[in-house]
């Protein structure tokens, strides 16, 4: 059967910020089939900052939800089944309720609803991007100053393994794996001048990830996406959706 498009957008101004922590702590979030793509013998998660403007779902707008900014957690992955690349989301933030209760209820994503803020001031060779999140009745920062020139991933570095990916694991019901196919052109690095985030960061996450490692920060330009729904394949309980 066809695959269908069920969302559409923009991701852009993505601030990427990797930590490494113990391969336990990652595994009990990992979806049946699914299993840690280790870099350099290394177990590895992400904060993700990013921008999500001109949302569509099966083509309809979403009024007032046209332009917000998100946070998420991901660790990387593979199928056991045939190597796919991908990920795992271990927490997403939004500060739309309504996006919060679909993705929980319809698509068993792992979202919760925040207070976030975010600000986009571009000149003629710079930008400079920031997401604001309240915790503890604070507002907390994820600033980036970027040139705007971008260059292509490296093949082959951390750079590439952490932003070169396409496919989103979920955990579903009754053991089964679920996958979201985003496809989007490749993206591309920014030179980066600054940032600075807040070491608040990882209290969004339980207490085993606040020992975690900071391996790396990227800020990536992001471009229009789609998201494929397809059908659960009963024999190796993968799905697109």
């Amino acid at each position: 059967m066809k695959k269908k498009v069920f969302m559409t957008g923009n991701w852009e101004n993505l601030i990427i910020k990797t930590f490494s922590c113990d391969a336990s702590i990652l595994e009990k979030y990992l979806p049946n089939n699914v299993t840690l793509d280790l870099y350099q013998n290394k177990a590895l998660f992400s904060m993700v900052a990013f921008t999500f403007s001109k949302v569509n779902f099966f083509g309809f707008k979403i009024p007032l939800h046209q332009s917000f900014g998100e946070i998420n957690f991901r660790c990387y992955v593979k199928s056991k089944i045939d190597g796919t690349k991908g990920v795992v989301f271990i927490k997403e933030f939004a500060p739309k309720p309504v996006m919060a209760s679909i993705a929980n209820v319809i698509y068993k994503e792992p979202f919760y609803y925040k207070n976030i803020k975010y600000t986009c001031k571009k000149s003629k060779y710079s930008t400079k991007i920031s997401y604001f999140f309240k915790t503890h009745k604070k507002w907390q920062s994820i600033f980036a100053d970027v040139q705007n020139k971008t260059k292509k991933l490296k093949n082959n570095s951390l750079q590439y393994f952490i932003v070169d990916r396409y496919i989103a694991f979920v955990k579903g019901t009754n053991n089964r794996t679920y996958e979201y196919k985003i496809n989007h052109k490749p993206w591309q690095l920014f030179a980066v001048t600054k940032t600075d985030i807040s070491k608040e960061i990882l209290n969004l996450l339980p207490k085993t990830f606040h020992k975690a490692t900071i391996v790396a920060t990227y800020v990536v330009d992001g471009s229009s996406i789609s998201v494929e729904k397809g059908i659960l394949q009963p024999q190796t309980n993968l799905a697109l959706i």
